[in-house]
């Protein structure tokens, strides 16, 4: 990103910068045209407005120098105007204010709403892309205001375009050379100021991820649920000061740049304000000699002045205009954005034209034919030449140690990832000569590091399957077989309770319920295929035990799927899986692994030997006491 951003000298071309200006009005146009148009027109008025107030109030001067001796009557008609031109003003101010405000709620809710639309189409190889993320963190933490931003400062500079040519014309009916003086001071200022603008936007690229650890300190130091290790290890102090480091670095660029800019802003201003005072100067010696009028001498003074200013708002707003244009850059390019979601990307992925299933479709087989996975970035297998057929009826565990692939092997059956090699077999036939998202309404799962929505007790089951979010009915059945029912009826407002501690009158569960209630929200997809990640991460052994006995009994027409590191609850299952290095080592029942000697059976003794070990101290507490 920086390269590319040295590449174009730090900022855009002209045609660059107009170019997303015109897909940025194009977008507003969308969200709603009339608020659009409404807008322009208002800002046009603003820039034809102040060279009227000028000429109306020369004119009531240069009235009244000369109603001193002929009469006040020659001053109403211009102080009538003088009037209608203010009254007119502060109408259209205030609905410009309206007209303005409601421009900028309808583009902030439309440009988050087209965000997190397209973060919902990005693949979970998107989400653990590092440059992906910071290029979402971009594109969302500003979308409320930026473009909006951007979208006044180009109409400001149309605005100020439109006084500054107003005045002037004034000024060039008098002395010519005069605005040719002002704009050669203006441009000079321009490479400066487009310079410093350049290494600030470069800075904001480069600290990006900077921004991204202050957030998540942030988050350790105020999130309950990071809240009891930060107390028990007492990790308040250390977390502070990484925080305190990383604004600290901040504050020290940020004041250098305010520096530099400061010292520009300063020397700038003086060069301006010695040539205007030349200006003024020579009006006032004009005036003295009787060649022009005291009403006159205002109107030209003021044309300096507004001519001066206007050059300044315009060379201000084409700066901030070229540093909020490279944010949109990098909007447009986030909307842009390949989605790595096999879902959304399936027909760049699949040799045929995918099908969809009908209601009485149902997944009966799936077979793993030679399939081999990397992590971005990786160059060891996650998954090395897997090789695994499950059927109907069939329950199967798959053990084995961390950084097994368990998990990624999941991942890829539910196609979470596109880029495997090898095959993924459904019914016979290649998954992905299926619809994807059919596939997965399919499946029902529940992670190991699953969801705590802080949402009602209803919206934690039902999001299994938003299709009976309001069937109390169903909901409650999915509670029951997760051993859940008893609890949410305790519960204050029953299945619409509250849940969690983020929101008002929130109720907090205990680990294992919380658990239970994401296990409920698979079952009550009534799907084909149920896995279970890790089921045991807050469950006691008997609680596992009963639930495993569970989804045995509701397996008897399913696929069932369970990853744990407990040998007592994998030789519940009908077939066992060991995994290491990414690959299937051993498989079969537990008696047959047992006989087989290898690591399924080296696991199996550790941990019955310390079973036996906590049941011999058991007994000696026993028998002391």
């Amino acid at each position: 990103m920086k390269d590319m951003h040295n590449k174009k000298n730090g900022f855009h071309s002209a045609w660059e910068s107009m170019g997303n200006g015109l897909k940025l009005l194009l977008l507003i146009f969308s969200t709603n045209k009339r608020y659009l148009i409404l807008s322009i027109m208002f800002y046009f008025i603003q820039g034809v407005t102040p060279i009227l107030i000028l000429a109306v109030m020369q004119n009531v001067l240069n009235k009244v120098s000369i109603a001193l001796q002929q009469g006040a009557g020659l001053v109403i008609v211009p102080f009538g105007w003088f009037v209608l031109v203010y009254v007119v003003k502060n109408i259209v101010n205030a609905a410009q204010g309206y007209v303005e405000g409601t421009l900028e709620s309808l583009l902030s809710k439309s440009l988050n709403i087209m965000i997190c639309e397209k973060s919902t189409r990005l693949g979970l190889a998107d989400y653990e892309n590092a440059t992906i993320n910071d290029q979402l963190k971009r594109a969302s933490q500003e979308a409320s205001y930026r473009p909006y931003q951007l979208y006044t400062q180009m109409a400001g500079i149309v605005s100020s375009l439109i006084t500054m040519i107003s005045s002037a014309i004034w000024l060039v009916l008098w002395k010519w050379w005069i605005v040719l003086v002002l704009l050669i001071v203006s441009v000079v200022s321009m490479y400066s100021l487009f310079k410093i603008n350049r290494q600030q936007f470069q800075i904001y690229m480069d600290r990006t991820p900077q921004y991204r650890q202050s957030w998540y300190m942030t988050y350790l130091l105020t999130n309950d649920r990071a809240v009891k290790e930060v107390k028990i290890f007492q990790l308040g102090s250390y977390l502070l000061e990484r925080y305190s480091n990383l604004l600290e670095s901040f504050f020290r660029v940020d004041r250098r740049m305010l520096g530099k800019l400061t010292g520009f802003t300063l020397m700038y201003n003086m060069l301006e304000l010695g040539v205007m005072l030349w200006f003024v100067w020579m009006a006032m010696k004009e005036t003295l000699l009787t060649n022009i009028m005291i009403g006159s001498l205002y109107g030209y003074i003021q044309a300096i002045m507004l001519t001066q200013s206007q050059i300044q708002m315009m060379m201000r707003g084409i700066s901030q205009f070229s540093q909020n244009n490279l944010y949109i850059e990098q909007l447009f390019l986030f909307l842009k954005l390949p989605t790595s979601d096999p879902v959304y990307h399936q027909k760049d992925l699949s040799y045929m034209q995918p099908s969809g299933v009908g209601q009485d479709f149902h997944i009966e087989q799936i077979a793993f034919e030679e399939v081999s996975f990397k992590y971005p970035g990786q160059s060891r297998y996650a998954l090395n030449k897997v090789r695994l057929s499950l059927s109907k009826g069939e329950t199967v565990a798959i053990v084995g140690k961390n950084g097994s692939g368990k998990t990624t092997l999941m991942k890829i059956l539910m196609q979470l990832y596109a880029d495997y090699s090898g095959t993924i077999s459904v019914n016979g036939c290649n998954i992905k000569n299926y619809e994807l998202a059919d596939i997965q309404r399919k499946i029902g799962v529940v992670f190991q590091d699953f969801m705590q929505y802080e949402m009602s007790a209803r919206h934690n089951i039902g999001f299994g399957d938003l299709g009976q979010l309001e069937e109390d009915g169903t909901l409650m059945e999915a509670a029951r077989y997760a051993a859940m029912d008893n609890v949410i009826q305790k519960l204050p407002h029953g299945l619409n309770t509250q849940l969690g501690k983020w929101f008002e009158e929130g109720h907090q569960l205990s680990g294992g319920q919380w658990q239970r209630l994401a296990i409920a929200r698979a079952f009550v997809r009534k799907a084909d295929v149920y896995i279970l990640d890790e089921p045991s991460s807050f469950l006691d052994p008997v609680a596992e035990r009963d639930l495993l006995e569970l989804f045995l009994d509701l397996m008897k027409d399913r696929i069932g799927i369970f990853i744990t590191h407990r040998i007592s609850s994998a030789r519940l299952a009908h077939h066992i899986v060991v995994m290491e290095d990414g690959q299937i080592i051993e498989q079969g029942t537990h008696e047959y692994l047992v006989r087989l000697g290898g690591v399924y059976l080296e696991m199996y003794q550790v941990q019955a030997s310390s079973f036996a070990a906590d049941a011999v101290t058991n007994m000696g507490g026993v028998f002391k006491s």
